[in-house]
């Protein structure tokens, strides 16, 4: 009888011991997935051609949030150019948006810095004019305009990239991105030289980068990883 009850006494904390560690292993399991922190970046490059250039402006920006080893970005940036030559002079401008997720390879990093691989949708809705000057020979010199209002273009991203943190909260990071995808509005009057947020319009793939300044806003401690004693050191106690 004694042996019975003994043998009850150890299966029953034997169950209990291993119901603990899979509620353990459950919540950890679980928590990983609550976001860390909130990063919010502006693209260096876009406002050093802003601040460079007269006929170029040029505004980006980018935030994430983790979900463990995920990533979900969202991107916004307005652009406006001016090309001009001795004959005509050309003005494109508009706004873009992207959004998609990344991959992180650096995800047991204690600094939460990102390795990552992802991709993107964008969208963008924009419109362009262009000026000329014209020469024909039965109605003499003149002057013409063409123009786009409201036009959209959509296309598609792969991107990576690296974000490293460099003190306390402020980060830097890049992002090199093959865009594809894109309408080249052949069919247009006009036919647009630049798209925001993609670049040249007669080409069927783009390739894009951006070097930002980062800041982070910490939701949490990171993953903690924590030592279990060994067998030897259980029994020894």
């Amino acid at each position: 009888m004694l042996r019975y009850l003994i043998s009850i006494f150890l299966l029953t904390i034997a169950t209990a011991s291993f119901a603990q560690k899979v509620k353990v292993q459950l919540d950890t399991t679980s928590r990983r997935f609550i976001p860390t922190g909130i990063r919010v970046g502006a693209d260096l490059i876009g406002f050093g051609k802003t601040f460079s250039k007269d006929d170029y402006k040029q505004y980006e920006f980018q935030a994430d949030i983790d979900f463990y080893r995920y990533f979900l970005n969202i991107e916004y940036g307005q652009m406006e150019r001016t090309l001009e030559n001795s004959t005509s002079l050309y003005n494109v401008e508009g706004s873009y948006f992207k959004i998609g997720p990344d991959i992180n390879f650096l995800h047991r990093d204690p600094d939460q810095s990102a390795l990552f691989f992802g991709l993107r949708y964008a969208t963008t809705s924009f419109s362009d004019n262009l000026n000329f000057s014209y020469t024909n020979a039965a109605f003499g010199d003149g002057t013409s305009e063409i123009s786009n209002h409201n036009l959209k273009a959509d296309w598609f991203e792969m991107v990576t990239g690296m974000k490293v943190k460099m003190w306390k909260f402020i980060w830097m990071g890049y992002t090199a991105r093959f865009k594809f995808g894109v309408d080249t509005f052949e069919r247009n009057e006009l036919i647009p030289h630049e798209i925001p947020g993609y670049g040249r319009a007669d080409k069927k793939v783009s390739w894009g980068f951006n070097y930002y300044l980062i800041f982070r806003l910490p939701l949490r401690k990171g993953p903690q990883t924590i030592e279990l004693p060994s067998p030897d050191e259980v029994n020894n106690n």
